[in-house]
């Protein structure tokens, strides 16, 4: 059964109570081991390794090499949050928003996709890209690495999906639950009242809504990943248009990674083409990004185009549901039964379906 072609974004929970211990100095970061030379080889072994941790489903992997305690000293920067962490459930809440193993590993385990596409120096810093694959929907994690007691570490990482650092989005996520248990009165009024209404598909409502209070919102990231969200949701053929009306207020890659779900979701295989061409200045280029111009093909009913970015696909990288279920949709299609049942049977065999 093919799944649901709906584009769907994830946001933080509404309540979750908080929790233990204040905030500390990240004394430990400055205590580098000789043992470790952090350049682009080491970065590259780093980032090899961890990929193939995911794939052999050890999530803690990931969750291990995020130097939690950089990041605290980073979100304690404020002093509500600071506080937040001698809450019952705040050291706790913490740590869960840094488990980007499991939500890796859950990506595979149901049919998605992850690999590490690019490394590079910036401002005299070795940084990683990962790229992650499920139900028809990319994202990128762009880490800052760093050695930490003799292990190379990950410092804080980019998520494309979030428009943000993850430090910042645990910040801001901590202040709203926060503030919701003890200002409810305070601008997350907003923010609550948003997301109840996306749950109950008022889409044009959030949007005007968010516009209302902006000003006080803005600095949330959670403010424009609800008012993009609903934007697309409010009218899929307007998004683009939309969206391109906020490029100055969005980081390039935020803009670019929604722009990219736009452009092919709705069919848009020249918008689809140079957007990819944009993306790679950033994530290095990626087998992914062709299945995205074959989706762009499909959706556009190019079936012959996007069968011809599916088999190219299928010699660059090993066959994952979404491109099987798509394979098959175009072959049935095209009337093309012999290769509709060469493709079954590959996918059986790869997928264990066989009787």
């Amino acid at each position: 059964m093919m799944k649901h072609r709906i584009l769907i974004y994830f946001v933080f929970p509404l309540f979750i109570s908080m929790a233990v211990v204040g905030c500390k100095p990240k004394a430990a970061t400055t205590e580098q081991s000789s043992s470790v030379v952090l350049n682009e080889q080491t970065a590259q072994s780093f980032a090899t390794s961890i990929v193939r941790s995911m794939e052999a489903g050890d999530a803690a992997a990931l969750n291990k090499a995020i130097d939690q305690a950089h990041i605290k000293m980073l979100v304690c920067d404020n002093s509500i949050v600071y506080s937040g962490f001698d809450v019952e459930g705040g050291q706790a809440y913490f740590e869960h928003c840094l488990q980007l193993g499991d939500q890796v590993v859950n990506a595979l385990e149901h049919g998605g996709d992850f690999a590490f596409v690019r490394s590079y120096q910036e401002d005299g810093h070795q940084r990683v890209v990962f790229r992650i694959y499920n139900d028809y929907i990319i994202d990128f994690y762009d880490c800052l690495l760093d050695t930490v007691q003799g292990k190379i570490m990950i410092e804080d990482c980019y998520v494309y999906s979030l428009g943000t650092q993850l430090s910042e989005n645990v910040k801001y996520n901590m202040l709203y639950n926060l503030l919701l248990q003890t200002n409810p009165e305070s601008e997350v009024r907003w923010l609550r009242e948003a997301e109840e209404l996306t749950a109950s598909g008022r889409h044009r409502e959030v949007v005007s809504l968010l516009k209302d209070h902006e000003e006080e919102l803005k600095d949330y990231p959670l403010f424009y990943q609800l008012y993009l969200v609903n934007l697309y949701q409010d009218n899929p053929k307007t998004f683009l248009s939309r969206l391109d009306a906020l490029k100055e207020r969005l980081d390039p890659r935020y803009l670019l990674f929604h722009q990219l779900h736009g452009c092919y979701t709705g069919g848009d295989v020249a918008g689809t083409e140079r957007t990819v061409e944009q993306m790679i200045d950033y994530t290095g280029d990626d087998p992914i990004y062709l299945f995205l111009l074959g989706q762009a093909y499909e959706n556009h009913k190019q079936y012959d185009k996007a069968v011809e970015c599916y088999e190219i696909l299928d010699k660059s990288m090993p066959l994952f549901w979404d491109l099987w279920q798509s394979e098959l949709a175009c072959y049935k299609v095209l009337k093309d039964q012999e290769a509709y049942d060469q493709c079954l049977r590959r996918g059986e065999e790869v997928f264990g379906l066989e009787e």
